[in-house]
């Protein structure tokens, strides 16, 4: 069960650290290159943003870029640490316990600044694309498909 734990932070950890990659970087949907921000080309059509709206969107982006690679070393630091420990042993330490802890923590203050900054570029956008673009964004990083299920026979029966 513990071991199970481990992975599971690991693992969700490997996400944020994914997601943040992909979504500072462009991902798939880069379709400017002459625009100082190209990855964020397609939000400005998807959300129907006049050209205000979304240099305020860009400079929300810029603002927050620094905080997200800063968060996104952490995250790298703490998963090196967890796989140093999980490799050294075979069983689960109170350094490993620690580990485990930080990285949750450190999951949680990750989450909670992702969210704050979509709540942000939110703000900039008129009302019904501002709920699309919520509802995106939270099927995006909540990944609601990677949780455990509370049942346990669900997971026998839901494959």
């Amino acid at each position: 069960m513990k071991r199970t734990w481990a992975i599971l932070a690991a693992g969700l950890l490997a996400a944020a650290v994914g997601y943040c990659v992909v979504y500072f970087h462009g991902g798939s949907h880069k379709e400017s290159s002459d625009s100082p921000h190209p990855e964020l080309a397609w939000l400005k059509q998807e959300f129907h943003l006049s050209d205000p709206q979304f240099q305020q969107v860009l400079q929300l982006h810029d603002a927050y870029r620094p905080k997200c690679a800063a968060m996104c070393r952490r995250i790298d630091e703490i998963n090196t640490r967890v796989k140093d420990l999980l490799a050294a042993t075979n069983n689960v330490t109170p350094d490993i316990q620690q580990a485990l802890q930080q990285a949750a923590q450190l999951r949680a203050e990750c989450e909670g600044a992702m969210l704050q900054h979509f709540y942000e570029v939110s703000r900039v956008m008129p009302p019904e694309q501002s709920r699309r673009y919520l509802e995106w964004v939270q099927g995006e990083t909540l990944m609601p498909s990677q949780m455990i299920p509370v049942n346990p026979s669900d997971s026998l029966t839901h494959h």
